[in-house]
């Protein structure tokens, strides 16, 4: 005999021939605010996203063709170009906001990606809500925080995947997870919010970084996934999936 509840203490992972054949029967009452896009639909939608961008020939899409069910950002052709897919501004350190990507890039030493979560839906061009513009760390955001690989980054490398916070205009200490982006190579993202404003950092499920204060805590936050060209040849990633969750509002 079972009792009422089954406690588990972080992840319910079916193995075996579970894990491929229909495994939960009724509903599942989810008790967090979720949000997750697979990139399915035959164009992106305009009530889940903000797509901006910047330059010739930028683009926001989903495409079907080299990999199925994914979001293409083509950056515009000049430096700096700066192209933004970004959610509702809804998530909240307050309600434990997590956000999650799955992310390919194809040319890491001629882009820059900012993954996590920003105050603003968009910056203008060709500022990031956090990057390495000219070498050094810089936001264009007030409050933001995420992963960061930047072609343009002078002080962990140029293929560094680096954890970077902003709280109120000021930057934070960077944290460089120690492991460089290879082109058409796919990683996923996480950042971890909690009441402080505190940050935990996640690569391919691997906790690499805690930053406290990152944010203004209540600061009012979108999922932004942001790229920004530094050539002048168009480059271009994919995004596989968006996911974001939280506690419900008090």
């Amino acid at each position: 005999m079972f009792g009422q509840i089954a406690k588990i203490g972080r992840t319910l992972k079916f193995v075996g021939v579970a894990k491929h054949l229909q495994n939960v029967e009724g509903p599942v009452n989810c008790e967090l605010v979720h949000f997750v896009d697979h990139f399915t639909d035959d164009t992106l939608s305009t009530d889940k996203w903000t797509a901006s961008t910047n330059g010739t020939s930028a683009a926001i899409a989903i495409v079907h063709t080299t990999y199925p069910h994914c979001c293409r950002i083509l950056t515009g052709t000049a430096d700096g170009n700066a192209e933004f897919l970004a959610s509702g501004i809804c998530w909240e350190d307050d309600q434990y906001a997590v956000c999650e990507a799955r992310i390919l890039l194809a040319d890491v030493t001629g882009t820059c990606l900012f993954f996590g979560l920003s105050d603003a839906v968009n910056e203008t061009s060709p500022d990031m809500p956090i990057d390495y513009d000219g070498g050094t760390l810089a936001a264009g955001a007030d409050n933001a925080v995420g992963i960061v690989v930047d072609a343009d980054d002078t002080v962990n490398g140029a293929s560094s995947i680096v954890a970077v916070g902003v709280n109120n205009t000021a930057l934070e200490t960077a944290i460089d997870s120690g492991t460089d982006w290879e082109d058409d190579e796919w990683h996923r993202l996480r950042v971890e919010l909690n009441p402080d404003g505190d940050a935990d950092f996640y690569l391919d499920g691997v906790v690499f970084g805690h930053m406290e204060t990152a944010i203004v805590s209540g600061t009012k936050l979108c999922i932004i996934v942001a790229l920004a060209n530094r050539e002048t040849a168009q480059n271009y990633g994919y995004v596989d999936y968006v996911k974001g969750w939280q506690k419900e509002s008090a």
